[in-house]
């Protein structure tokens, strides 16, 4: 049986655990006995590191790339590996994990673990926006501010990021943005622009659900101006797959878009993480052009 060649990629801040030794000695542990696979572990050490160490694992033909972390690590990894034979493997380690859910990779260690031994390749589209790549989700607005708010603040998990979110509602300045797609053109005052590959950011929050990873489509996803009332006490339908029953929200398919923004740049994000745009935003689809490791079982 040929030998299969794994790179781990640890990023040493992500999520809520930041005990690196641990999960190290976990994943060794794991594979030590394992006489088919030969693996190696790095750690990143700053931001776009993860992209270098995954372009160069393709050069020196590694089967596979393992991220270790959150989306943002994801992102990384993957955008190092898109268009190769190199696949994505996953032991999400984040506070959102939202692709890692859309693909239903177990988020216990063990059993991700697990899927990287034994799971099956799937080739999955890859989205693309301005220069950078996403895979999960990608957007402007609101979402992308607290991004940005979010990276900055210093603590981690789903605590500091509702707070952060309630905090900077009352303050939020309503950017327009122009859409054109499909041979249309709309104009938009919204809370958020969303385009999204996989149905979730994260944390369970379904942002289009029934978008499907592999279909070579796109989903764009509009939340209009909303008042903090029904913000409240539509919440739920965020998290519980119903977010078309609220009236603010809105949703098209599309393979590739722009978004025109009313200032001269901006900020919109990739899987969560924040950047620097110009006024206009490229978006395309990318089909089939990532190989992931995902649960045997899954179809």
């Amino acid at each position: 049986m040929k030998t299969r060649r794994i790179l781990f990629v640890l990023n040493p801040i992500s999520g809520l655990k930041r005990n690196r030794k641990s999960i190290e000695d976990i994943i060794r542990k794991q594979f030590e006995k394992q006489s088919t696979i030969d693996y190696s572990v790095k750690y990143t050490g700053y931001p776009g590191h993860a992209v270098k160490i995954a372009e160069e694992a393709v050069k020196q033909n590694y089967d596979a790339v393992i991220a270790v972390g959150g989306d943002g690590t994801m992102n990384e990894v993957a955008s190092g590996l898109v268009n190769s034979n190199t696949a994505l493997g996953l032991i999400p380690r984040g506070s959102g994990n939202g692709y890692a859910r859309s693909l239903r990779i177990p988020l216990n260690i063990f059993k991700a673990i697990e899927t990287v031994k034994y799971g099956k390749i799937r080739k999955v589209d890859v989205g693309k926006i301005d220069q950078s790549y996403f895979f999960g989700v990608t957007g402007v607005g609101f979402d992308a501010f607290i991004g940005a708010q979010f990276q900055s603040f210093g603590m981690r998990g789903p605590l500091p990021y509702f707070y952060i979110g309630v905090r900077e509602y009352f303050r939020y300045y309503y950017e327009a943005f122009t859409l054109k797609f499909n041979g249309r053109e709309l104009t938009f005052r919204p809370l958020l622009i969303t385009v999204a590959n996989t149905p979730q950011y994260g944390m369970s929050a379904l942002i289009a659900p029934g978008a499907k990873v592999d279909d070579g489509v796109l989903e764009i996803c509009i939340i209009d101006r909303i008042s903090t009332l029904k913000a409240v006490t539509q919440l739920h339908h965020l998290f519980n797959g119903t977010i078309d029953k609220v009236s603010a929200y809105k949703r098209f398919s599309a393979s590739e878009l722009i978004i025109e923004r009313e200032h001269d740049k901006g900020l919109f994000h990739t899987d969560g993480e924040p950047k620097m745009g110009p006024k206009e935003l490229k978006i395309s689809v990318l089909p089939r052009a990532l190989k992931v490791i995902v649960p045997a079982e899954e179809t």
